[in-house]
């Protein structure tokens, strides 16, 4: 009978605890567990041994199709009951899905009778993603009916500006600061130069050009040379560049908010 040294036994038993302890836990197939016990995951990610949040709301927004337009609309009120909320970061889900059945006459007419303000606002976000007159119409009646803050108005206003419609551009042009983050915001602010909408011009002076968000200022910088063909090609900074654009603000008869006489 042969004997193993013992160094040698003591590396192969090191080797073989190595390896168990580097060998990562097989992940639960997520699909297999109920949505409560889903919903039970955000509260304590190692219960069913899911612990990455976009994993527990991607598997949740899978079962989407299977709820009634009614519940879908209730979870706009109440994220709990579907288990995903409904913003920017989510991708908007619950508006996506209501959006990708179509029809959305019914909806449109809830609208004006339904209490609820956050089930209003979802019903927004749904036409949003839609294209027709008639949806059109509706974000002209929703923008004109002023009803809500300002974060949700926007949806309306950018639905119109994007189709050059005097009185979203109008709107969206005589906030003070804005209501959406960079990134949306930052696509919003081009529709002022692709519309050629003058009016908004100290509006991007007062604010956009000064916005800690770059992506803004540029959009900003690009619709102003839009504007007022023939401007440097480039500019010493951002101050130079704001300086000159309101000095051709001025000259205009606009009224901004400029550091220079």
């Amino acid at each position: 009978m042969k004997y193993i040294p013992l160094f040698l036994l003591l590396l192969l038993i090191a080797a073989i605890a190595n390896g168990q302890s580097s060998q990562t836990p097989a992940k639960p197939d997520l699909s297999k567990l109920s949505s409560d016990q889903l919903k039970a995951c955000y509260e304590d990610k190692k219960l069913y041994g899911a612990d990455e949040q976009w994993e527990i709301s991607e598997e949740l927004a899978n079962r989407l199709p299977a709820f009634s337009t009614r519940q879908l609309l209730s979870c706009f009120a109440n994220w709990k009951i579907c288990g995903v909320s409904e913003d920017s970061a989510s991708g908007w889900p619950i508006s996506d899905e209501l959006a990708r059945r179509g029809k959305p006459h019914e909806l449109l007419l809830l609208y004006w009778t339904e209490p609820n303000r956050l089930i209003r606002s979802g019903i927004v976000h749904v036409a949003y993603h839609l294209k027709n007159p008639d949806v059109t119409a509706f974000m002209q009646e929703v923008l004109a009916g002023g009803k809500g803050e300002d974060e949700e108005l926007y949806w309306s206003a950018n639905y119109l500006a994007k189709r050059c419609d005097p009185n979203g551009l109008k709107w969206l042009s005589s906030r003070p600061q804005r209501s959406q983050g960079c990134l949306q915001f930052a696509t919003t602010v081009p529709l002022f130069g692709k519309c050629l909408y003058r009016p908004a011009i100290p509006y991007l002076i007062n604010y956009s050009l000064h916005d800690a968000c770059l992506n803004i200022v540029d959009a900003a910088e690009i619709d102003l040379r839009g504007m007022y063909p023939h401007s440097p090609k480039e500019f010493g900074g951002i101050e130079d560049m704001q300086k000159y654009y309101c000095a051709r603000a001025r000259k205009e008869g606009f009224q901004v908010r400029c550091s220079s006489k």
